[in-house]
């Protein structure tokens, strides 16, 4: 076996030994692409590109390797002030520091986010915000009740095809949610009904859960409900039997997925392994009305869900505790005599139907979630 980068003792023609520098420049070009996938979290993926510039080149901004999102610190409130931002990594078990735009006062919406945060600057100007690379995009201000009683989606749609961030607004109390890109001059509101739920962006519609299990799909352009789909059909053997925990819509892979969380017992999930989720494919063949499809597996496909039942599709990777075939959930519980809660990010499998914890989520950080992007908005 050959020896390790700068510990050989061959010379070159000068009669000095190569520095461990270039020896590792010279690896193969075509291992560093795999070797930048397996990379845990964005910070790694910096220092990568920091190598030289063959390693640079093999990792450009628009492909960071995949890993879990962020949870953002929080301080107590929906409404966070803030002049600079700390981030936990549950793919490394880092904490991260990023000082916001000059020490200004900050807001950060909760939500589940990609790339961007949604914030507003000194109670006035509303933007999405970059935190690692400080890039801030303006965009339409929003009525304050909104904000306040809201939580926001933010989607990368179309973006590594030039498109805008696309973001959702939902109220917590009505149900109703309103959406804009950035460079739109105004927020489109969508609130002709009272029970809506969780929503999904597929195809230029939204796909709105209703409290009847029942989904809405609503024409992006317009605001209209199109039809309403059926709920999705209940397995035997009880499964389904009985009120479900979390009723969640994603995009993944140009497939719209819904997957709904329930207790075991059919009653109460009093830890993490007392779930179990029923996961269905919308079915669109053009041929016969949309219709929701048990599967039984998302193959190499790996969801993330929050609280809130905002949704991400990622891609597996091993080092950073992204499994395929998996759904990632937040488990939170309060404790006895509501003295505080516990958190956990846990693991469904699609295989073995298995529960497991993959982290506890330290008590400092909230609800708010982003995926680390350094690709510029062009």
């Amino acid at each position: 076996m050959g020896e390790p980068p700068g510990r050989t003792g061959r010379r070159d023609a000068g009669g000095t030994a190569p520095a461990a520098e270039d020896r590792w420049t010279q690896l193969p070009p075509e291992l560093l692409p795999l070797i930048c996938k397996k990379l845990p979290d964005s910070a790694d993926f910096v220092r990568f590109r920091t190598v030289c510039s063959a390693w640079r080149d093999a990792a450009p901004l628009s492909d960071p390797p995949p890993q879990l999102p962020w949870v953002v610190e929080r301080r107590g409130s929906a409404f966070q002030a803030r002049a600079h931002f700390r981030f936990y990594s549950p793919s490394s078990g880092r904490t991260y520091g990023v000082r916001g735009n000059g020490g200004r006062s900050w807001l950060v919406m909760r939500g589940a986010c990609q790339e961007h945060l949604v914030t507003t600057v000194d109670l006035s100007t509303t933007a999405l915000y970059n935190p690692l690379t400080g890039e801030r995009l303006a965009l339409p201000p929003a009525p304050y009740p909104q904000w306040r009683h809201g939580v926001v989606h933010v989607v990368a749609d179309g973006r590594r095809r030039g498109g805008a961030p696309l973001v959702v607004n939902a109220s917590t109390k009505t149900g109703h949610f309103g959406y804009c890109r950035q460079g739109d001059t105004k927020w489109n509101l969508v609130d002709e009904r009272q029970d809506m739920g969780h929503r999904a962006y597929h195809g230029g519609r939204f796909y709105v859960n209703t409290n009847a299990q029942e989904t809405l799909v609503i024409d992006a352009s317009t605001g209209a409900v199109e039809s309403v789909l059926p709920p999705p059909p209940r397995s035997a053997a009880g499964a389904g039997a009985g009120v479900s925990c979390g009723d969640y819509l994603v995009e993944s892979r140009g497939k719209l997925i819904r997957a709904v969380l329930f207790p075991r017992d059919g009653v109460v999930a009093a830890s993490p392994e007392d779930y179990y989720l029923n996961v269905y494919q919308l079915q669109e063949d053009g041929k016969a009305a949309a219709a929701w499809a048990k599967v039984e597996s998302i193959g190499d496909s790996v969801l993330f869900f929050d609280k809130h039942g905002h949704g991400f599709s990622l891609e597996p990777n091993g080092a950073a505790e992204l499994k395929r075939d998996c759904v990632y959930f937040v488990h939170e519980k309060r404790t006895w005599l509501d003295a505080g809660e516990y958190r956990f990010l846990c693991r469904y499998s699609m295989m073995n139907g298995e529960v497991d914890r993959v982290v506890s989520l330290p008590d400092t950080f909230g609800d708010t979630w982003v995926v680390p992007g350094l690709w510029p908005t062009e």
